[in-house]
């Protein structure tokens, strides 16, 4: 629950204060990650909300003309498919990742962390995660990412609220985007996401993200049984976009 109550602050604050930020006509890159810096302090004052055990990733895009900005603190995902036209008129679609996981065991991640006197545990088996502890032994939060608004027992060592944020204009031949929590691609990969949407969605993009979630929910349920990790997505079509500004 406590990481639920963060998600929604930070769903609401994190527009709230960006709009209203002084640099965000004209550095939009410092506008987001003062943001999300902010809206992470600002959490103490919260009294309902107790971020010392709880925290959210946090996948944030902002459309601007024909430019799409990224902001992306956690292991939270953006993935952008691109049309392709074979010869014989076949279609399929390249996946381009639009942010990258913050791991804790990604190079520069792990660096910092242990800079702090963190410590990084690497990933159990294939498709765990790494994790971030407070002790040697590493008993103490095993928190699977290195970056994360809330989640402040860490952040002493080195776990931040600063998001990477970066830049993509949009191609004719962008299609759709997909933007979707940790517990989407704990199973699914970020191709077979594309390969799930593009399948659906000439129906309409709600039942391609439909389809992405029910295709999320079933690997959770025949890899972990009951247990899921939070499964949040949108799917985004570009096309309309590009034809308004073309």
């Amino acid at each position: 629950q406590g990481g639920e109550l963060v998600s929604q602050y930070a769903l609401h604050r994190v527009q709230q204060k960006l709009r209203k930020h002084s640099h965000f006509t004209n550095d939009i890159e410092k506008a987001f990650k003062e943001t999300f810096v902010t809206v992470d302090q600002e959490l103490t004052d919260e009294p309902t909300i107790e971020p010392l055990y709880a925290g959210t990733t946090a996948c944030v895009m902002l459309l601007r003309d024909d430019t799409i900005t990224i902001s992306n603190a956690g292991d939270s995902r953006a993935v952008l498919a691109r049309l392709k036209k074979g010869h014989d008129e076949t279609v399929s679609w390249d996946t381009i990742p639009l942010s990258q996981d913050q791991n804790p065991d990604n190079p520069e991640e792990q660096e910092r962390i242990e800079y702090c006197g963190g410590y990084v545990s690497p990933p159990p088996e294939p498709g765990l995660s790494a994790r971030v502890w407070l002790d040697t032994d590493c008993t103490q939060i095993g928190l699977a990412m290195s970056r994360s608004i809330g989640d402040h027992a860490v952040k002493p060592v080195g776990v931040i609220a600063e998001p990477v944020v970066t830049q993509h204009v949009i191609g004719k031949d962008d299609d759709f985007l997909i933007l979707a929590s940790d517990g989407v691609w704990e199973f699914i990969s970020s191709q077979e996401g594309v390969a799930i949407v593009s399948a659906k969605l000439h129906e309409g993009a709600s039942k391609a993200c439909q389809a992405l979630i029910e295709a999320a929910a079933n690997k959770w349920h025949q890899e972990e049984g009951d247990y899921r990790d939070d499964i949040t997505a949108l799917v985004i079509r570009l096309q309309t976009i590009w034809d308004h500004h073309s």
